[in-house]
């Protein structure tokens, strides 16, 4: 007897339907069979009675059996014989509440294109401007290692959380919430913004909600750039330099796709493969363990276009993946060398609180704080791959019970 929790539909996506568990934001893409079966579980019917209700479909017993373990692994099972596998929720938040009117200026179509200028008018800007381009001097704003080190680690963060922002007002003028947190992506700190909702609206809404980002970093950038032709104070030309510098970073780390980028959502969501990082991992999981010509049943359930695509997206990942390590090995890690070696000889030779003393304390602590919160976030991953390894095993004991 499987008992499930009780869920809301939204868009249909081709023959797919769109269904979440109320008091979550978990949400799974059924057709419409599925979904019907879905329906037909309850604490009064038996695995048996519901294959038997569907087998006009030639649904078998064990094709009921796969699909509560899918049900199982994404939380959507509320009991199974009696006994209790999760609670029953209640919707804390409104999917689809009225934006603002702000909100909605911000987002018009007016807005969009004003950003789409941006983008042009930055190209035109850097082509023509020599004084514009930004140069790998602008990192430093300041002569002082101390003050360098603080303006860059906390402009890089103000930068990236204005980028965030973008995102998180796009997901309120589709009416969904958002929120930003600590991420990583491969070896990278990141904040990244939230927006498990994102599939309660349709396909073309989602653009603006991943693009977003990118759309305020190209109009900040541009404000940077014309504000240099009006002030002449060196200190903030400097700011304003170094500004555009941590912005187009911004922007070049997006082209990243295999990182789970902007771009590489908007690239899934435009080709309508939800999850190509995960088909990708299943090739290379064949690749690299020698499996040649065995090609996994999830891979031959994709048309031949998708996995074509998914081909192609695995080669330059792969290409990409060896580029990011080489950043990180090369350039990141000889930083954070350099500087804790710094920082020792500073605290062991220098008189104790001079000032050089707490100019290398700031720059040990400012350098090592990122590494440290990955670390955290790479632990916290870790046991929560095996909290879902552990719930993944009550597949097998659900099939061995029946």
């Amino acid at each position: 007897m499987v008992e499930v929790h009780t869920i809301e539909t939204y868009q249909r996506e081709n023959d797919s339907i769109t269904i979440r568990r109320i008091g979550t934001s978990d949400y799974l893409l059924l057709d419409e069979i599925a979904l019907n079966i879905y329906r037909s579980f309850s604490s009064d019917k038996s695995i048996d009675e519901v294959a038997l209700m569907h087998s006009a479909n030639d649904y078998e017993i064990n094709d009921i059996i796969e699909f509560v373990e899918v049900l199982l692994n994404a939380g959507y099972v509320k009991s199974i014989d009696g006994v209790l596998i999760s609670e029953s929720l209640i919707d804390n938040h409104p999917l689809n509440a009225e934006p603002s009117k702000i909100l909605k200026i911000l987002f018009s179509k007016t807005a969009w294109a004003f950003y789409l200028f941006s983008v042009f008018a930055n190209i035109f800007l850097f082509y023509f401007s020599d004084n514009l381009r930004p140069k790998g001097s602008d990192l430093f704003v300041s002569t002082s290692g101390i003050a360098s080190i603080c303006i860059i680690i906390l402009g890089t963060w103000i930068v990236i959380f204005f980028h965030e922002y973008g995102h998180i007002c796009a997901a309120k003028s589709v009416g969904i919430g958002a929120k930003v947190k600590w991420g990583y992506r491969l070896v990278f700190l990141v904040l990244e913004t939230e927006v498990t909702d994102i599939w309660s609206v349709s396909r073309k809404k989602r653009y603006g909600v991943y693009l977003a980002g990118l759309a305020w970093t190209s109009m900040l950038i541009l404000l940077c750039l014309v504000m240099q032709f009006y002030f002449s104070n060196e200190i903030i030309l400097k700011i304003l330099k170094f500004t555009v510098l941590m912005q187009l970073q911004t922007t070049v780390f997006q082209t990243l796709l295999f990182l789970r980028t902007d771009l590489y959502y908007v690239l899934t969501n435009f080709l309508e493969i939800d999850d190509l990082n995960e088909s990708m991992k299943l090739i290379f999981k064949n690749i690299f363990t020698l499996k040649f010509n065995k090609i996994s049943s999830i891979l031959n359930s994709m048309s031949n276009k998708e996995r074509k695509i998914t081909k192609i997206y695995s080669s330059l990942s792969f290409i990409g993946i060896f580029v990011a390590l080489y950043l990180f090995l090369v350039i990141d890690l000889p930083i954070a060398y350099y500087t804790v070696k710094q920082t020792l000889e500073k605290t062991l030779k220098d008189p104790l609180f001079s000032m050089s003393y707490w100019d290398g304390i700031a720059m040990g602590t400012f350098t090592l704080c990122p590494l440290v919160i990955l670390t955290i976030y790479l632990a916290l991953d870790l046991r929560k791959k095996i909290k879902e390894k552990k719930r993944k095993e009550l597949g097998p004991i659900l099939r061995n019970s029946i």
